[in-house]
């Protein structure tokens, strides 16, 4: 039986109406991580041409305040804040303290290295609903490979420590790459050390200007398959609790996106703006936007879509946004997902053979 909380969520998606947004304050970052989406220049990237130089100015604090307004009046419930590395951005605690005294249940995604006792002692202050952090292997060498920074699997470490210690709310998240796919059991091992869930996924994201080199770091298909067999890691979004066709997407209905520079975007994934906050009101743009009213059609779609796209439906997913970066077609099954619903399909079989 559904929640109230997900009859809410449900009746807000059948509504279009935004109930989660993401704001990415910024693309600047203490990382380099090597397959890192932002449209930015990072080191050591293997692009085929130049990243797309921007002059444009990010929003400043007041446009930053008023775009926190305008989701309230929206009903939106909750807000992520992004980056890059939120951290970095210079006014990072007067929009967290904003966002929470506009009572949204505020998530921060971090990559933790900045996270100091003190740092700690001001999260727990303010008082976020979660943070979410990227934990890149099991230990230092294969962390500092993907971030490229040294100490910054110590430092994030020790930061997961002083969460724990103010008792504040902790998800891991670890894209599972060619370089940690052999450490899993020990990302595992870390989290449960400190008592806060880990969640894997198989699926890198392209650059968000279609550079495919983030897909340099796809880990294997015995990497993958480490995920889905019940004596292995089993964790994060199963495939045996779907029935065929029966996956779906809030894109355009439950959730939205905000760029540094104030673009507004069906999700963090379908990156084609649909307006500017600083030309029309979010209300606005979100309830007259054609490309918003093509993402719900999409996600209407998809579970025929899913359906009639591969023999391994029952196992599949589909990101449209993904699909529409990489193939400039949002309805095309992506390879990647397809990719991992044969792995899926492949362990189900066996597994059940096995029996």
């Amino acid at each position: 039986m559904a929640t109230l909380l997900e009859e809410l969520f449900a009746k807000a998606t059948r509504n279009s109406h935004p109930i989660f947004a993401m704001f990415e304050l910024t693309y600047q970052c203490n990382f380099s991580c090597r397959h890192c989406y932002n449209p930015i220049a990072r080191k050591n990237q293997p692009r085929t041409g130049e990243a797309p130089a921007s002059t444009r100015r990010p929003l400043d604090f007041s446009e930053i305040m008023g775009l926190l307004d305008q989701l309230k009046d929206m009903g939106v419930l909750y807000l992520s804040l992004t980056g890059g590395e939120p951290l970095v951005h210079p006014r990072f605690w007067d929009i967290l303290a904003a966002a929470k005294e506009r009572q949204f249940a505020v998530r921060v995604f971090t990559n933790g290295a900045l996270i100091t006792p003190s740092v700690a002692d001001r999260l727990d202050e303010i008082g976020p609903h979660c943070l979410e952090i990227s934990i890149h292997g099991a230990n230092d060498a294969t962390a500092e490979a993907l971030s490229q920074v040294k100490g910054s699997h110590q430092n994030m470490l020790k930061a997961l420590g002083y969460l724990k210690e103010r008792k504040l709310r902790v998800y891991l998240k670890c894209t599972v790459t060619k370089l940690n796919e052999g450490e899993l059991e020990g990302i595992k091992a870390i989290s449960d050390s400190f008592g806060f869930p880990v969640f894997f996924d198989p699926v890198i994201t392209l650059s968000d200007d279609g550079e495919e080199y983030p897909l340099e770091m796809k880990a294997s298909d015995e990497g993958v398959a480490k995920l889905y067999r019940s004596d292995g890691i089993n964790i994060g979004n199963s495939p045996f609790e779907w029935e065929p066709g029966e996956l779906s997407c809030t894109v355009g209905a439950g959730t939205l996106h905000i760029t540094p520079h104030g673009d507004v975007q069906p999700c963090i994934q379908w990156k084609q703006p649909v307006g500017n906050i600083r030309e029309k009101p979010l209300k606005e743009i979100w309830s007259t936007s054609p490309v918003l009213e093509e993402a719900r059609r999409v996600a209407r779609e998809m579970p025929m879509l899913i359906r009639k796209g591969t023999k391994d439906h029952a196992f599949c997913r589909h990101c449209p946004g993904l699909s529409l970066l990489r193939y400039g077609d949002p309805r095309r099954l992506e390879e990647q997902y397809l990719r991992v619903a044969r792995i899926k399909a492949e362990v189900s079989r066996n597994e059940a053979i096995d029996k």
